[in-house]
């Protein structure tokens, strides 16, 4: 599965049923935590006009407009290990790009956190709590049209073994 998942950035129109939007944030939630944190949460945008806006965040998340859902994960302030809070919110975000492949969608992750400018613009279209600062949206759909599995990426020679 892993090797088969790819980014997906076009989508059919077709709704996402709430039962799978239900297994993305399960598998979201499912991410390893340092400490056990989990300094996550989630906003599902469906409607095609707050998604239209947050398309225009920045040239990478143009993907949204158009797409039948996205999903806007959340990093939480937290006391426990504040400096381990983004590689937790990246394992729930590749946690649902993988989920996603694995129920038959598409879908792309959009980086906002750690750039101000579209932290902020995030901010200004969705009222997000304090205490929360959005780390990524993820723009997800049924692809619009089938996909070729990429390439390998593996490379040996980015290896090195210590005996």
């Amino acid at each position: 599965m892993i090797q088969e998942r790819r980014s997906v950035r076009t989508f059919k129109k077709t709704p996402i049923e709430a039962a799978l939007i239900d297994q993305l944030m399960i598998s979201a939630m499912q991410a390893p935590s340092a400490r056990n944190q989990q300094p996550w949460s989630f906003i599902v945008v469906k409607n095609p006009e707050v998604l239209a806006q947050l398309s225009q965040v920045s040239s990478g998340a143009r993907h949204l407009n158009g797409a039948p859902l996205g999903i806007i994960t959340l990093m939480k302030d937290t006391e426990h290990a504040p400096h381990m809070c983004p590689q937790d919110m990246a394992a729930s975000t590749q946690n649902i790009l993988l989920e996603a492949h694995q129920q038959g969608l598409g879908a792309v992750w959009i980086g906002i956190f750690p750039l101000e400018e579209r932290i902020n613009n995030v901010k200004k279209i969705i009222d997000i709590k304090t205490g929360t600062t959005p780390f990524s949206i993820i723009a997800v759909g049924y692809p619009a049209q089938p996909y070729e599995k990429p390439n390998l990426r593996f490379d040996r020679s980015r290896i090195q073994v210590i005996e």
